[in-house]
This record gives C-alpha cells, structure tokens and sequence, in this order.
C-alpha cells in the first residue's frame, strides 16, 4: 500500500470536508425553506447512518411545519411533527413544550370542566419546561376563567405571572385586557354585594 503524499493527502481530505459540510448546509437550509421536501426524503436519510447534521435537520424540518401548524390551529398536524421531532431529539425542550401547549390547547377547545384542568396541568407542564415563558400562565389564567370566573385570585394571579415573564407583543396585549377585565368583573361583584 503506498502512502498518499501529503499535500495529495490534504487535498483529499479538504475536498471531503467541503463535501460533508455542503450538504450539512444543504439539509439545514432545505429544513428551513422548503420543510416539506426534507419531510418527504426522511425515511431515506434516516435509512443508513445519518450524521448529526442531518438528523438536526430534520428535527428542524419538523419542528418548522409543527410550528406553521400550531400558528395555523391545525392542532393534530402539529402533535404529529413535534411528535416526530421528539422520536429523533428526545430532549428538544421547544418539541416538548409545544407538544404540552397543543395538548392543552386542544383540552381547552373542548370546554368541559374536567379538560379545563387537564389543560392546566398541560400548560403547567409547558411552564416548567421552558420557565422563562409566559404564554403557559396567559393559558392557565384563561382555562381559570373558563371554570369559573368568579376565580378572581387564580385568574389574575396567571396573569400576573405571565406579566412577569416574555410574552410576545400581542401576547402582552391580550394578558393584561384579560387582567384589567377580570380585574374589573372582581370590583363589579364587590360592589354588589356590599
């Protein structure tokens, strides 16, 4: 076996490189612009040994329609990808946390007493996954309200607690018309009843 000069070596070795991180950035852009493709090539990238980049590919892919899906309120769709996301990135902290707050927010569409706080514990959950966030309180809060909304402590102390934590701009917008309102049916009860 002869030994591969060195400068040949290199060469060979640069030209493999280039190749394997061109197509990392292939897969990473495609997840992004074009998820469905990347959906639909899964089963054969997953076929052999995938690389990390591929697999966090995909992951992405999945989790760029279960959001488009979520946004869209397409719940089952969504449950799906973040589902699929989790099987290969069992600790995707977002996957998860998504997973909860459709899984509450589809126990909340329902209406009935004992889904409402099923859906709490879901977003509950959620709350613990990614602690910084407020849209779980904003949601339990809400589930509160639907309960009963005579809950006035529970109801504005979500979201008071979803104040205290990031929320979107309009996120931000619909916590605190929910805690002025709720605010305003407790002083209107008060005022009845004295």
């Amino acid at each position: 076996m002869k030994v591969i000069k060195t400068k040949q070596g290199h060469l060979v070795l640069f030209v493999a490189l280039v190749f394997w991180g061109c197509a990392s950035n292939i897969y990473q852009e495609m997840a992004i612009s074009n998820p469905d493709l990347l959906v639909s090539l899964e089963d054969s990238l997953l076929h052999s040994q995938p690389s990390a980049a591929i697999l966090s590919s995909i992951v992405l892919a999945h989790k760029t329609l279960g959001q488009d899906a979520k946004n869209n309120e397409n719940y089952e769709n969504a449950i799906i990808h973040y589902s699929r996301a989790l099987k290969l990135s069992p600790n995707d902290t977002v996957s998860m946390y998504n997973t909860l707050m459709i899984q509450g927010h589809i126990l909340y569409g329902s209406g009935k007493k004992d889904k409402l706080w099923d859906a709490i514990q879901s977003y509950n959950k959620a709350a613990i996954v990614l602690e910084n966030l407020g849209e779980p309180h904003y949601y339990i809060g809400k589930s509160y309200h639907k309960i009963s909304d005579k809950d006035f402590d529970l109801i504005i102390e979500s979201y008071d607690r979803a104040l205290d934590l990031e929320l979107s701009p309009k996120l931000r917008g619909a916590t605190i018309e929910a805690r002025k309102n709720a605010m305003l049916r407790e002083k209107k009860l008060k005022d009845f009843w004295k």
